[in-house]
């Protein structure tokens, strides 16, 4: 509730801003509401990256795409105090022209900037990590998963796909990139550590298939990007932090685990792999 509120605040600021009057509501200079706009944001992409952090530390974000996300949002706030010190500059000459060219570019940044992080804190309202036991839905020694084994297969990975289908719904104005972070653990063998990736790469591409098979309910399906992100053994445990990577002896190579992301590009660049 509290950080509807202040969205609901930035919004009410950014668009006082639009109407580019001088003087605000409360009687201030336009220069004054653009610099509590931008500190008002600062304040929300400073507690996202505080909950980024903390998203990672329970898996639930990989920590390669958490540092990308915690990345962009630095820079962000560096933008946003150069806006700011641009503002005081602006605001002491008085040229009212410069005012409101610089009204309009923070109105437009900061709507981005709000629709960007409104998405990811939604996004981490919700249960992003999965663990699969997979060993029942392949014969020994194989890869793939048989038909009459694939119902069992898809009913176990369609909830995953259901929230990712459901969030980018919620978000329809939205260009996302789903980023499904997969890793297995392994009992490091070399023929059953392949087996093991092979494996988990198929439940990957079983999700990917899921998801596009709710394409119906996303409002523009082609505003999806997928990207897989494979974790070697080493990367597996030295991320986890925790014992939801670690498989008992008896289990390692049965147990796949997908932590899952819906980013705006904005957030991550990494390329494409569906």
């Amino acid at each position: 509730m509290t950080r509807t509120l202040i969205f609901m605040g930035l919004t009410a600021m950014s668009m006082l801003m639009a109407s580019c009057f001088f003087i605000c509501r409360i009687g201030q200079p336009l220069d004054q509401t653009i610099r509590e706009t931008l500190e008002l944001v600062k304040k929300e992409t400073r507690a996202t990256m505080i909950a980024t952090t903390e998203k990672v530390k329970r898996n639930e974000v990989d920590v390669h795409v958490g540092n990308e996300i915690i990345k962009s949002l630095t820079e962000n706030i560096k933008q946003m105090d150069s806006l700011i010190a641009v503002s005081v500059q602006v605001g002491k000459i008085g040229y009212k022209e410069k005012i409101l060219q610089l009204a309009y570019y923070t109105d437009q940044f900061t709507m981005s900037a709000m629709t960007n992080l409104k998405s990811l804190r939604d996004q981490y309202d919700i249960s992003t990590y999965s663990q699969f036991e997979i060993a029942t839905f392949f014969p020994a020694d194989s890869v793939s998963i048989p038909p009459e084994k694939m119902d069992e297969a898809k009913k176990a990975i369609e909830p995953v796909a259901k929230r990712i289908v459901r969030f980018c719904g919620d978000h329809p104005r939205q260009k996302f990139q789903v980023v499904i972070a997969c890793a297995t653990t392994s009992d490091g063998q070399e023929p059953k550590d392949k087996l093991s990736v092979e494996r988990a790469r198929s439940i990957e591409y079983l999700l990917v298939n899921q998801i596009r098979s709710y394409e119906e309910f996303m409002p523009h399906p082609e505003w999806i990007h997928y990207n897989v992100k494979w974790l070697t053994k080493e990367e597996a445990l030295l991320n986890s932090g925790s014992k939801k990577l670690a498989a008992p002896e008896d289990r390692r190579g049965n147990v796949v685990s997908l932590a899952w992301s819906v980013l705006p590009p904005a957030y991550y660049a990494g390329a494409s792999n569906h």
